[in-house]
């Protein structure tokens, strides 16, 4: 997919994201005093001095206006009777008061698609240490000549080559691993592949084995079996967000080890590392937050499955589908969010059989946005920034949306006949505004009518 970039909103994109947590950051020129490049001597040209207001910090000024219903009412009138926005539900929330400025039928459970992501990013702020990483090890095996290559959930290892981009910036990689191993000394007969970190179904109610290599119309994977040892997100091209998956990521993991040894034909067999297994090596992902930024910016399905099931194993349930997706309803009622009405197959909304209320979306965003508690203001970092960022970098550019550009900050959701949008956005009055669409039997015009209703909200001087 093309990420476009525009530079004449940057600016604005950065103050966005700082909004939410309170803080605008104004950055002074830094002036200089170089010598001219005439032949004049510097004797006599001199540079005139140059005075640049400091480097400051400052708190951004909430507005006390607090919109009203019909204010709202009145400022949305034509993007709320817009007919591409077909069956559409939905709420608008002031998250500074709780107050529910807004809403359409927003408690009916609605296919959510990726915006499913944002309860599990509330679900891991909440149980996981932010700072925690995916660990991948190789021990020694119980045979001779065996090593045990141990997934530990994380899909972001690279097995990329010198120079090869991937989708995830910072990535560990299966090379540094590989140069362990070899330094080890181990004669290396055979690598077991041990994917016992997880358990369960590969594939969650609700998904298409196609969506693993996609369709011949649009050779795009969305998807892989979900495994924990894996390389690339399970990506044949690790620098293509788009690309299509291998479908047989624990394998394909094992090959990357045994070429980046220099064994590229060594046997390759299922098993499990014995307790106490010498550990020949490892490497360590990014940081929770920092994965969980990633998969919320370019919605990354498998990414997000990986997050929901360490949710499941921090609050002791099994680390599968179904024990993520009780546990991230865990986590919700923990934070006093009514959960009635929720049905999660999976963590990253691509099933089709997930189903939540609008109103507990934008629950969430609210919370976050507040900073009830502190840790969720990290869901905040990864979401996309209109016309500037991620899912949402090729939208917010017509004239009916382009006022959003910069501003709001949502996730995105896709599936089928659904498009939902919910994330924030600054009114002109810097009173910030929590919103969450869901539009059923969508059309061409659906996703420009979603954003021209979330730009609205910027023109919002609703009191």
């Amino acid at each position: 997919m093309t990420r476009s970039r525009r530079v004449g909103i940057i600016a604005a994109a950065v103050v966005v994201a700082l909004v939410a947590v309170g803080v605008v950051v104004f950055l002074g020129t830094r002036g200089s005093s170089s010598a001219s490049s005439s032949t004049q001597s510097t004797a006599e040209v001199v540079d005139p001095p140059v005075t640049a207001p400091p480097p400051r910090i400052a708190p951004l000024a909430i507005s006390d206006k607090v919109p009203s219903t019909t204010g709202i009412e009145a400022q949305l009138a034509a993007q709320l009777g817009n007919p591409d926005l077909a069956q559409f539900s939905g709420v608008i929330i002031d998250p500074e008061s709780g107050t529910v400025l807004w809403n359409k039928d927003s408690t009916a459970p609605q296919l959510p698609a990726s915006t499913a992501k944002l309860l599990t990013g509330t679900a891991l702020l909440t149980s996981v240490d932010p700072t925690s990483r995916f660990v991948t090890k190789v021990v020694k095996g119980d045979q001779e000549g065996d090593i045990v290559l141990v997934g530990g959930g994380d899909v972001t290892l690279s097995a990329r080559g010198e120079g090869v981009d991937t989708v995830y910036k910072g990535a560990p990689l299966m090379s540094d691993l590989a140069a362990q191993v070899r330094a080890s000394g181990v004669d290396v007969k055979r690598i077991v592949l041990d994917t016992d970190y997880w358990s369960g179904p590969e594939l969650a109610d609700g998904w298409q084995t196609g969506d693993i290599r996609g369709t011949p119309a649009v050779a795009q994977g969305y998807i892989t079996r979900m495994s924990a040892l894996m390389v690339d997100g399970d990506r044949e091209d690790p620098a293509n967000e788009n690309s299509i998956r291998t479908g047989d990521p624990a394998n394909t993991a094992g090959k990357a080890l045994a070429r980046l040894i220099g064994q590229p034909d060594v046997t390759l067999v299922d098993g499990t590392a014995p307790e106490g297994g010498e550990v020949l090596g490892q490497v360590s992902s990014q940081p929770m937050s920092v994965l969980l930024a990633q998969a919320l910016e370019n919605s990354d399905n498998v990414l997000a499955e990986a997050l929901a099931r360490q949710v499941a194993i921090a609050r002791g349930a099994p680390p599968s589908f179904d024990g993520a997706s009780a546990a991230t309803l865990e986590a919700l009622e923990d934070l006093k969010i009514d959960t009635i009405g929720i049905e999660l197959k999976d963590g990253s909304g691509l099933s089709t059989n997930d189903r939540v209320p609008p109103a507990v979306m934008g629950q969430v965003v609210a919370l976050a946005v507040k900073g009830d508690p502190p840790a969720l203001r990290n869901l905040l970092t990864g979401l996309p920034v209109g016309g500037v960022s991620g899912s949402l970098a090729d939208r917010f550019q017509d004239d009916a949306s382009k006022a959003g550009a910069g501003w709001v900050r949502a996730k995105t959701g896709s599936i089928e006949v659904t498009y939902a949008l919910a994330g924030y956005v600054p009114d002109v009055d810097n009173r910030i505004l929590v919103f969450a669409f869901v539009s059923n039997g969508v059309g061409s015009g659906t996703r420009p009518a979603l954003d021209a209703l979330a730009a609205g909200l910027r023109g919002c001087g609703c009191a």
